[in-house]
């Protein structure tokens, strides 16, 4: 997947990305696209976009195109590995104050001509936020199309980052999973100096479009600590899907792990689509869903990304 280059506006003042130890007179903000089944995103800030385009494989009517589009949830095959945000990595530098943040289904260059969940140009969400100079804020777009109970929206969930500990590294659940029940995360380890796993649940009880607190795990004094997280319905041992997550933690780092994807298949009401929780097949060729746009296919999953 390509990325276009962007400059970023806010207001009448010049955005930057900033960078891994950059001071920002600014309030910071993350876009992320966590909607299954919803098509590409761009995001406002004061009515100016801020987010690039890319251009992307998608099937399109059983046929493979290429298309310009904003940030997306699930094209091409890549649910298993891409999590939709902007910018990659950081955050990026805004005019603090009351912003208005708006999130709209991007229009593809060339239109599809597939059946889509929401059309081009619709608003999925928009509010005005209260952003504070050197505070960071993850703007979620989350829910299904056409649901009564767990409706398309955003939702702006404050990074607040405790301070860090030696010998420790951070992290949080986002849980974006709309058709699912609340979970717990479990946490598994060997630290140096251990010959077996330790097995933790540092975060439990989280319901769909909520985020946890920050939460310190041990980690080893030197180099990287790879931890295996886990989903379960709360109180119990029943996995939520196949979704786990291997992550190389560093002392000293943020990084929020975020539940994605649906618990069960979601027919959209009004249109023909049935949006899947199972993965997209590719064999064999004679089966239908073979052809059907990769946005229809969204199985629970988790994925991660670094905040600082």
């Amino acid at each position: 997947m390509i990325f276009a280059a962007a400059t970023l506006f806010a207001g009448c003042q010049k955005s930057v990305i900033t960078q891994s130890g950059d001071v920002s007179s600014g309030a910071l903000i993350k876009i992320l696209h966590t909607a299954p089944g919803t098509p590409a995103i761009d995001a406002y800030i004061n009515n100016v976009k801020i987010t690039p385009v890319s251009s992307v494989s998608v099937t399109d009517n059983t046929v493979l195109t290429s298309i310009t589009t904003g940030i997306n949830y699930n094209y091409n095959g890549v649910a298993a590995t891409y999590l939709g945000l902007f910018p990659g990595s950081n955050y990026a530098s805004i005019t603090p104050g009351n912003t208005a943040i708006k999130v709209q289904a991007s229009t593809p260059v060339p239109a599809l001509v597939s059946t889509q969940t929401t059309a081009a140009g619709t608003t999925i969400g928009s509010v005005t936020q209260t952003t504070v100079a050197g505070s960071a804020y993850s703007v979620f777009t989350l829910g299904l199309p056409g649901s009564a109970t767990s409706p398309l929206g955003i939702k702006v969930i404050s990074d607040v980052f405790p301070a860090a500990e030696s010998g420790k590294a951070y992290v949080r659940l986002a849980y974006m999973i709309p058709n699912g029940a609340p979970v717990d995360m479990t946490a598994t380890a060997t630290l140096t100096g251990s010959t077996t796993a330790t097995v933790t649940t540092p975060i439990t009880n989280i319901a769909y479009s909520n985020a946890s607190d920050f939460i310190g795990l041990p980690v080893n004094p030197t180099g990287l600590t790879n931890y295996t997280f886990q989903l379960y319905l709360t109180g119990t041992t029943t996995k939520l899907g196949a979704v786990s997550a291997a992550i190389s933690l560093a002392p000293g780092r943020y990084y929020t792990i975020v539940g994605t994807g649906l618990a069960a298949d979601y027919p959209v009401p009004g249109t023909s689509i049935t949006l899947k929780a199972s993965a997209r097949p590719i064999l064999p060729l004679t089966d239908p869903a073979t052809k059907f746009p990769e946005i229809y296919f969204a199985p629970a999953q988790l994925k991660f990304y670094t905040n600082k």
